[in-house]
């Protein structure tokens, strides 16, 4: 009887699998090189063989596997399976990647964003455990997003829904990647904190980070910053006050469009611990009704670097007890 449920994390770096039982246990897990510069056939080969390894350390195999889902990088249709033109997926263009993958495993295999399979696997066994509606935030080079409401993953209508980076939080803003201006991400992601971080600097404003970039100021990264505050640099500690600022105003409007009961933020920023949260709680209490502002609990990730291939198992479990 088909048990085992198969939770895949693909991302430009690395492919991670998990094996899970129905009744939530993680049996094994495996990550390897995801060969993305190779293109979508090296990829898809990479997935196999990191389910096959998965698979037997978790003394099963192919035909115990109920189904397979797998978090991706968009944009994507998450109803057909198909992957358009992923940025950080060379060669990829319409992939119909479920069909793809059920054709290589022989069971029923599934597409879906990688921040919603995150957002998922922080539901299902992460920091967002025991609430009906959360908001994830994912924050790195830009800022990812995904939202449950009561037990369900809000895709939209055209399955776009939930991405939080592209908020507007100022009008005629900094131009984002997505080729629009005032985006939360332009302002609330390392990438974010780095252009405030050289704004300030050719404002005049004095701080190490100068030394530490050796005097040129596009060799600033979110690393750098960080050492910087761990040291005491108040300009760093300015800097990572205004990238939090931005995160509470954009947090803000989705505690009083969604009242979820907690806001879970994901991603190599959250290591600033109070120095990032600290802020951006006091923002959104500032800046949202007071009653959800109250409810909403804003919290660091569970399940670390695992919550998207957990949420990946986690989803395609959903689908089938559903």
């Amino acid at each position: 009887m088909r048990e085992l449920i198969v939770g895949v994390d693909l991302g430009g770096t690395n492919a991670k699998t998990a094996v899970v039982t129905r009744d939530r246990r993680i049996l094994a897990k495996d990550s390897r090189p995801s060969q993305a510069e190779s293109g979508p056939e090296a990829v898809m080969r990479a997935m196999v063989d990191s389910i096959d390894a998965a698979l037997k350390q978790a003394g099963a195999s192919r035909s115990d596997v109920l189904a397979a889902w797998f978090g991706a990088p968009g944009p994507m249709n998450w109803q057909t399976g198909i992957v358009y033109s992923p940025p950080n997926l060379p060669g990829w263009k319409d992939v119909p990647l479920a069909a793809e993958m059920q054709k290589r495993l022989g069971f029923p295999c599934f597409v879906d964003n990688d921040a919603n399979v995150a957002c998922y696997g922080e539901f299902w066994l992460g920091a967002g455990q025991g609430a009906d509606s959360i908001v994830l935030l994912t924050l790195g080079t830009g800022v990812g997003g995904g939202i449950v409401v009561f037990g369900q993953l809000l895709r939209g209508i055209d399955g776009t829904a939930g991405e939080i980076g592209h908020l507007k939080v100022m009008r005629d803003g900094r131009m984002c990647g997505c080729g629009c201006r005032g985006c939360l991400e332009a302002y609330g992601s390392v990438t974010g904190m780095v252009r405030t971080a050289i704004q300030g600097i050719n404002e005049g404003r004095q701080t190490r980070l100068i030394q530490m970039a050796g005097g040129d100021v596009t060799k600033i990264t979110g690393k750098m910053i960080s050492q910087a505050l761990a040291a005491g640099d108040e300009f760093a500690r300015w800097v990572m006050n205004e990238t939090a600022t931005w995160l509470g105003l954009g947090i803000s409007s989705l505690v009083n469009l969604l009242n979820p009961e907690k806001v879970i933020l994901s991603g190599g920023m959250i290591a600033a611990g109070e120095a990032l949260f600290d802020p951006i709680r006091a923002t959104v209490m500032a800046n949202s009704f007071e009653v959800p502002a109250r409810r909403a609990q804003i919290l660091p990730a569970g399940l670390g670097a695992d919550s998207g291939v957990i949420g990946a198992a986690g989803v395609a479990l959903a689908r089938y007890e559903g």
